[in-house]
């Protein structure tokens, strides 16, 4: 997404909460771990970190605090995930449209190397921040690359070369629920090239309990919420046409929405949609 422009300010400021004055334990103890800032200085350092990624790319994500929340630390594959990781230093992990990185930084907390870990975005602005954000240019070995899913190969390298590598793990959060339903199957198709059998992707997004194309953070356009059943069957159309097999698990809650206050992006029918695909062939 552009930088803000004076037609769409006013409609991005929906979505810009005020500065906080304190984060979640979570995304306080890595920063105050990880990342050696002075517990007096955590939250004005995420304010500032904040109105820098919200200038360059206004998404509701970011402008609501909810890269702060770190989405694979709660997934009940968590601890598996890590263990698949340790345990087989030839596993990749691939963070897709992994904002500033949080969940990667945590993994590498969590006793992860970094050199197994790569972040995905189209935004290069936000990977950037990310290494001011925790503050380890110069120090984790992680790849942050740029690229582009509805390009797939047909963008070369570095895409290719992931695909002939491939992954154990593809952390996917807040990515799906952006597009509509055509758009959906389209990253799906290029993201199962990359997914090696056996592997799997988690991630939670948006979804509904009435699923439908509902209006999308860019005016004009929309995105396809999904519940489990919606989800299951774009994974079975996306299998028959790539000659793969998933299975889809996962769950429909209202863990972390904020639709009693009804913001900008959510509604009486929005909710948590947490899930495992995992490619079965």
């Amino acid at each position: 997404m552009a930088a803000i422009n004076d037609s769409d300010a006013e409609r991005y400021q929906k979505w810009y909460d005020p500065d906080l004055e304190e984060v979640n334990p979570q995304i306080r103890h890595l920063l105050e771990t990880y990342s050696n800032i002075r517990p007096a200085d955590v939250v004005s350092h995420v304010n500032k970190i904040r109105a820098r990624g919200f200038a360059a790319n206004p998404y509701p994500c970011i402008g609501n605090y909810r890269f702060l929340n770190l989405t694979l630390l709660t997934h009940p594959l968590y601890k598996s995930i890590i263990s698949k990781l340790q345990s087989n230093s030839f596993a990749i992990y691939l963070d897709l449209g992994c904002c500033f990185g949080q969940d990667l930084r945590q993994l590498v907390l969590d006793g992860v190397p970094s050199s197994q870990l790569v972040g995905l975005d189209i935004e290069g602005p936000l990977m950037d921040l990310g290494y001011e954000l925790f503050r380890d240019r110069g120090t984790v070995e992680s790849k942050f690359v740029v690229v582009d899913i509805f390009q797939g190969e047909a963008q070369g390298e570095p895409w290719t070369e992931l695909v002939a590598k491939g992954a154990d793990v593809v952390h996917c959060s807040a990515f799906f629920h952006l597009f509509p339903l055509a758009l959906q199957v389209d990253a799906a198709k290029v993201i199962s090239r990359v997914v090696r059998k056996g592997g799997i992707i988690v991630g939670r997004q948006s979804g509904s309990v009435k699923p439908a194309e509902v209006p999308a953070i860019k005016a004009g356009t929309t995105s396809f919420r999904h519940d489990l059943n919606t989800l299951a069957e774009m994974w079975e159309n996306v299998g028959m046409e790539t000659g793969t097999k998933w299975k889809v698990d996962g769950s429909l809650d209202e863990v972390g929405l904020q639709t009693k206050i009804k913001n900008a992006v959510e509604d009486e029918n929005s909710r948590r949609l947490l899930f495992t695909i995992t490619r079965v062939e």
